[in-house]
């Protein structure tokens, strides 16, 4: 594998991971949620989480199929996902 995909790997794989995470604390917090009020102001912070690294993935496994199958898209798949990451960087850098 060339270090593209191998980078590509590590951030599909942890943008992965990281959703599976925080939907399971969606999950979580689903049933929680009448026993507890306060993590109602916390949901939809939570939420937006979830989606912000459910893109991720999609789009960081979209590059890395395409990079290892070598498609013709796969320069264009691999600026999007690094625009993503940058989107993402943004979004959480503190102010």
């Amino acid at each position: 594998m060339r270090p593209i995909a191998v980078l590509n790997a590590i951030v599909f794989g942890s943008a992965a991971a990281i959703t599976f995470g925080l939907l399971g604390v969606v999950v979580i917090f689903l049933v929680l949620k009448g026993s507890n009020p306060a993590m109602s102001s916390e949901f939809p912070a939570l939420l937006r989480s979830s989606a912000v690294f459910a893109v991720l993935a999609a789009v960081s496994g979209a590059s890395l199929l395409a990079l290892l199958k070598t498609l013709k898209w796969r320069w264009l798949a691999q600026a999007a996902m690094w625009a993503t990451v940058a989107g993402i960087a943004a979004l959480y850098w503190p102010d």
